[in-house]
């Protein structure tokens, strides 16, 4: 079954330095975009399903622009989400980056008494029997637009799982070749899973509650027993979140972050 909140690392971490240097589409099949430089001969198409705090996250969209330069893949970010349940301006309530940005005792529980019931509201619209619909819907709409492009899906916390469930036969056979996630959220095991039809990508950290090693195993279980091509892989100490929202300041963090970027753009240039 799903957990009914997220844990604290889910709504945490720290806001990445840098510019995006993509750019915003109103509109792909009724979903507003942001696509990363497109290189000048993209291999694929790697569609980018981001964890609650959106397509905006100025970290999803360095990592989406990395993953288009360094892998040489056209990158797609959708806004999948209703709406961003937690503002940027209130991360530090949950995991302050340093002293000068911890807010008082008052001030972080006033922020948290006030982000909770919009992020339960937001847990409800983003359910799963919504959610997988309007995932499955846009990546096949991509597919019949451009039906020669090998697309691939990867997904971090809550996009995780749907990135994972865009890896069953709940999406039309053909439409996506191979999926990753990195540390997954609010799964439903084994019905997120069962069904898989195209070989499958996953890491975690070995300190995430959220998605501990013993769901690791577990997943590592069911996935063989359905003979899915299987990579998974665990990260050291490393806490949910830590591939998108880390600490680049950490050289631990950073390393492992880098190692997560790798792992997804091997595993996508493999299954081409």
């Amino acid at each position: 079954m799903a957990s009914v909140l997220p844990c604290k690392d889910c709504i945490s971490g720290t806001i990445h330095k840098g510019e995006p240097l993509g750019t915003d589409t109103e509109k792909m099949f009724g979903r507003s975009v942001y696509i990363s430089p497109v290189p000048e001969r993209p291999k694929g198409t790697i569609v980018y399903i981001t964890d609650i705090f959106g397509w905006t996250l100025p970290n999803a969209r360095l990592l989406a622009d990395a993953y288009a330069k360094e892998g040489g893949f056209k990158v797609i970010v959708p806004d999948f989400f209703p709406f961003q349940p937690i503002p940027l301006s209130s991360i530090d309530a949950f995991a302050p980056v340093n002293e000068t940005t911890t807010p008082s005792f008052l001030t972080g529980l006033s922020q948290k008494l006030t982000l909770y019931p919009g992020l339960i509201w937001f847990l409800y619209r983003t359910r799963a029997s919504v959610t997988t619909k309007v995932v499955a819907k846009f990546l096949e709409d991509l597919k019949s637009s451009e039906p020669d492009t090998t697309i691939f899906t990867v997904g971090f916390c809550l996009g995780g799982r749907y990135s994972l469930i865009m890896g069953t036969d709940r999406v039309k056979k053909g439409t996506v070749n191979a999926v990753a996630a990195l540390h997954p959220s609010l799964m439903s095991i084994p019905s997120d899973i069962e069904g898989t039809i195209v070989p499958v990508s996953v890491g975690a950290g070995t300190n995430d509650n959220l998605t501990p090693p013993s769901l690791m195993k577990k997943f590592e279980e069911l996935y063989l027993k359905q003979g899915v091509e299987l990579d998974i892989k665990s990260y050291d100490d490393m806490i949910h979140g830590f591939a998108v929202r880390g600490d680049t300041e950490k050289e631990d963090v950073a390393k492992a972050m880098q190692d997560a970027k790798e792992q997804v753009l091997d595993w996508f240039t493999k299954h081409l």
